[in-house]
């Protein structure tokens, strides 16, 4: 399991202070950007310009719990959850203290990026998702 914190800032919220959800999203691709580097060992600037490779989001599901507010620290925790030949199922379980704020499950598919087409993960990659299976 792969974990990072944001803050939630105040681009991130409406008028009244509390998080907007299309922001929730972008924080979320934020932490799987960052989980995409640790876990995957190649950052996304790489994967696109060096690869060719992108990663886009096909499913997205969420479930908002409790709303967050301008200034709370957002803890993202990403976890394999399903490796594919070319596709990767993601859980992203976000909280604040104690509280589960929203959680959102994801599938991608690694796409070479000037076709638009699936890409099977090459074996160094597919490995490093099998280790992280939950």
């Amino acid at each position: 399991m792969f974990r990072t914190s944001l803050p939630l800032r105040f681009a991130h919220c409406d008028p009244a202070g509390i998080a907007y959800y299309p922001r929730y999203f972008e924080l979320c691709d934020a932490a799987i950007e960052d989980w995409t580097a640790a876990v995957l060992g190649v950052t996304r600037r790489e994967m696109h310009f060096g690869q060719g490779l992108g990663l886009p989001t096909v499913t997205l599901s969420a479930d908002f719990a409790i709303p967050s507010r301008l200034g709370d620290v957002l803890d993202f925790a990403v976890v394999v959850t399903r490796v594919g030949r070319s596709s990767v199922d993601l859980t992203v379980d976000i909280d604040c203290g104690a509280e589960r704020r929203f959680s959102v499950r994801y599938t991608q598919v690694l796409t070479v990026l000037a076709e638009g087409k699936s890409h099977p993960w090459p074996p160094e990659l597919h490995e490093r998702l099998i280790k992280e299976l939950a």
